[in-house]
């Protein structure tokens, strides 16, 4: 099984404190797969325009394969303060929604993951805009689906840590991918996420989920808050989760979503992210 992580050229405080020399990098601390982060719509991959956007994923495409690195997933765009509300609001998504399908193409990437529309905030449960927060998503993820399929391209919805929002709990992921029953429709399982829901295991939530997931988001986390806490440190019962992998027979990658504080000096980020690796393998020993 592969270990990847998430990052990309323009995190300039994480990985990409090496520049063009971020993947030779992250291959010798020893990951072999990449999360593709795409979430910041403010990156030229977004401003520029798709002519411009291909040139820098060509070149970018180019150091991944010299550096030994396969790209697993792809990150589509999460905008914060959320702006999802207004029909000219969720226009603007689509088209930077499909501007990231359309690079995982170019990046020769088959899972490109994503975070549910909040068009009533992350507060709707029990009212009565519930309802139509599924309607809202249902009709925005068909018309998606439907040019992620023209494109060869998975669409893997990822589940949410707020407690009070009706497309969070991985339950509720997996109805709406039931709902839209297409094989190019997946689910992206984030361990950390999961935490946020006092009632709820993780391992439980892979065996319930099964075959749907497609992707992984791997991180710790305590209850009720999203820190991405490396392996150990959080709340996680790691043996079961690495066991529930194992009952569903799980074959993608292990991608992590968590990286060693990008505050630290450049030698002692490079230790951690080692010791990063040699936790998840000894996760994934146990699979």
């Amino acid at each position: 099984m592969k270990i990847g992580i998430k990052t990309n050229l323009y995190d300039l405080a994480g990985y990409g404190r090496w520049g063009k020399n971020l993947y030779k990098k992250m291959r010798i601390h020893g990951y072999s797969s990449l999360i593709y982060d795409m979430a910041n719509d403010k990156t030229p991959l977004y401003t520029s325009s798709v002519k411009e956007m291909e040139k820098l994923l060509f070149e970018e495409k180019k150091l991944f394969e010299n550096s030994g690195i396969e790209i697993s997933q792809v990150h589509g765009p999460w905008r914060a303060p959320i702006r999802d509300s207004l029909p000219e609001e969720r226009s603007e998504r689509m088209e930077q929604m499909k501007k990231s399908i359309y690079a995982a193409t170019v990046l020769e990437c088959k899972n490109w993951v994503i975070h549910p529309l909040m068009p009533f905030g992350l507060h709707d449960i029990g009212k009565d805009e519930e309802n139509f927060t599924w309607d809202i998503n249902l009709a925005f993820m068909q018309e998606l689906l439907t040019f992620a399929k023209e494109h060869s391209v998975v669409i893997c919805l990822e589940n949410m840590p707020f407690t009070e929002f009706s497309l969070s709990k991985p339950e509720k992921i997996l109805q709406f991918v039931k709902l839209i029953n297409d094989n190019n429709f997946k689910i992206c399982l984030d361990t950390g996420h999961v935490c946020a829901f006092k009632d709820l295991s993780v391992g439980d939530e892979v065996r319930k989920l099964g075959k749907e997931i497609s992707a992984l988001h791997i991180h710790d986390n305590q209850v009720e808050n999203d820190l991405h806490l490396m392996p150990y440190l959080g709340i996680i019962d790691w043996k079961d989760f690495a066991s529930s992998l194992k009952d569903i027979k799980y074959k993608g990658n292990f991608d992590l979503e968590t990286m060693p504080s990008k505050s630290l000096p450049d030698s002692i980020f490079e230790d951690e992210s080692k010791k990063l690796v040699k936790t998840a393998e000894e996760i994934i020993r146990n699979i």
